[in-house]
């Protein structure tokens, strides 16, 4: 994997690349970046294809805004990234609110983008949408006692503890004091998106990948009604770090729909 930058409106943004053929760009949930798909890196790159993945604006080594950015804000240094590597189009695939960028990104330059992979879709109702903004914050606080580490280590725990490696939850809180007090930025933006006219305005075949540990699965279902036209893939089991994980699984389910298509 090559590491760079690329220089965008909203500050430089930190990408990871690697591998030959079909460009494939990866966008990682909140508050993580792109190392949520380091075990995936290695697989995609067997199956033939160039995988990209930028750490969003304020995750990871990209810059932080000034103030929080709109999921078309995030969706709209993906250009510069992809223009940086030379890469004119990409299946865009997104988790959670990457899933938000990716739809923005797909619906704004709808020829930059050959096919669209959802996995968890924070499609959410308005009533939803204001009660997650109701608990936006994290404490990122630093106490003399190390306890924001270990009052962050055991909420994470105590839900995904029983299914997810204590791998993946270490760099949940790793990425989340990583991002510091503008933590939540993203979320924010996810949770104030227009997310229904993004869905209906997807024009480029769509994969829906969600898993049933996931705590937004029940999207899933939800979504079938709005485009049955889009492809539907169930993966049992896993939680939010399923692709960090459970990286074979994910990749296969990725693979079988990008040749499918193809």
């Amino acid at each position: 994997m090559h590491k760079a930058y690329a220089a965008t409106p909203i500050g430089q943004v930190h990408y990871r690349t690697g591998g030959e053929g079909l460009p494939i760009l990866l966008l990682h949930q909140t508050p993580q970046s792109s190392l949520q798909f380091k075990n995936v890196f290695p697989l995609l790159m067997d199956a033939g294809l160039q995988v990209i993945a930028p750490d969003a604006p304020g995750y990871g080594m990209s810059d932080t805004p000034e103030s929080p950015p709109s999921i078309e804000e995030y969706a709209s240094v993906l250009p510069y990234v992809l223009d940086e590597i030379g890469v004119e189009k990409a299946i865009v695939v997104g988790h959670h609110t990457g899933a938000s960028q990716a739809c923005a990104f797909a619906t704004a330059h709808p020829g930059r983008v050959i096919r669209v992979v959802l996995h968890g879709v924070p499609w959410y109702t308005e009533d939803e949408k204001e009660e997650r903004l109701s608990r936006l914050h994290v404490d990122t606080a630093l106490k003399a006692d190390g306890s924001h580490l270990t009052d962050r280590w055991n909420w994470i725990f105590s839900r995904v503890g029983k299914v997810a490696s204590l791998e993946a939850c270490q760099m949940n809180a790793v990425h989340t004091f990583w991002a510091g007090e503008t933590e939540w930025y993203c979320h924010q933006a996810a949770f104030k998106y227009d997310m229904t006219s993004a869905l209906k305005a997807i024009s480029q075949p769509t994969l829906v990948l969600s898993n049933s540990g996931d705590l937004i699965h029940y999207i899933w279902e939800r979504l079938k009604g709005l485009r049955p036209d889009f492809t539907f893939t169930e993966l049992d089991g896993g939680c939010v770090y399923i692709i960090y994980d459970e990286p074979e699984r994910w990749v296969n389910s990725v693979i079988e729909f990008i040749k499918a298509e193809a």
